[in-house]
């Protein structure tokens, strides 16, 4: 493991275990909220309003800049300049004001202002980073989007804009297969989830194994993934290794809003 990586996974250990839920902390700042959603119909405007403060002994100057993403299929995120894709969200928020002086203990905030696009359905999203003299240079970006991530003088929070009116999210998900688990004790299996829509969807996922000669059924943990219009998702799903004997047939479950029913897909499999 290379130590970019080491590094990198340090601090996504100690941003999900130490910070308060929509707080953020990088050095002696804090941002919040670390996701901004909005959801206003196509061609009106929105704000939103993010806070930071300075808990340092020092004063901080904090200077504001926007980032695209694209999510890869295995769940990793490729950063790029703002503007650079297709659905980036740079051009249509405002920032007001584009940079902060904090002196220590003082806090400010951050309007963001949308102008949602005319007649333009499809989800927008970007990433708003926050970045003192201090910053250093990593990836920052956490994988499934549930939480920004806090490195030292920067933290990255995750804008997006899902249109309040047009279609509902629309989500497959199929070829599911067993692959070799790295923990003896547990089976490990991969799902395909492929967003055919123009909305950011975040879909509930997991397994159900039933004995088939039996009919007693075993149901395990639920992962929340965010799909992304018109992009695929493997998923990793895991269950215990040790049921009772027989054969199963094991399904991988999706529910999503907008959804009229659960969608899923099956493979049999045998327990020695």
């Amino acid at each position: 493991m290379t130590r970019i990586n080491l590094f990198f996974r340090f601090f996504l250990f100690l941003s999900i275990l130490f910070v308060l839920p929509q707080w953020l902390v990088a050095q002696d700042f804090e941002v919040a909220p670390v996701r901004v959603v909005f959801n206003t119909a196509p061609g009106e405007s929105q704000s939103r309003t993010v806070t930071i403060k300075n808990h340092g002994n020092r004063k901080e100057t904090i200077t504001l800049r926007m980032q695209d993403f694209l999510v890869q299929r295995d769940g990793e995120m490729e950063m790029l300049p703002a503007g650079s894709t297709k659905n980036s969200i740079a051009s249509w928020v405002n920032l007001n004001p584009g940079f902060l002086e904090l002196e220590p203990n003082e806090s400010g905030t951050v309007q963001l202002n949308l102008q949602a696009p005319d007649d333009e359905f499809s989800s927008l999203w970007g990433i708003l980073s926050f970045v003192t003299t201090a910053e250093q240079t990593a990836f920052s970006a956490d994988r499934d989007l549930q939480t920004g991530l806090s490195l030292a003088g920067r933290i990255d929070i995750y804008l997006s804009y899902i249109p309040a009116t047009g279609e509902a999210g629309r989500i497959e998900i199929n070829n599911l297969q067993e692959v070799e688990s790295p923990n003896p004790e547990e089976r490990m299996f991969t799902v395909n989830l492929d967003n055919l829509g123009e909305r950011i969807t975040t879909g509930k996922v997991f397994l159900i194994a039933s004995n088939l000669q039996t009919g007693e059924e075993h149901r395990f943990r639920t992962i929340d993934v965010s799909t992304y219009p018109q992009s695929s998702r493997t998923v990793e799903l895991v269950m215990p290794a040790e049921l009772p004997t027989g054969t199963y047939s094991v399904a991988a479950i999706l529910d999503y809003p907008g959804s009229a029913s659960l969608k899923g897909t099956q493979i049999t499999i045998n327990v020695d």
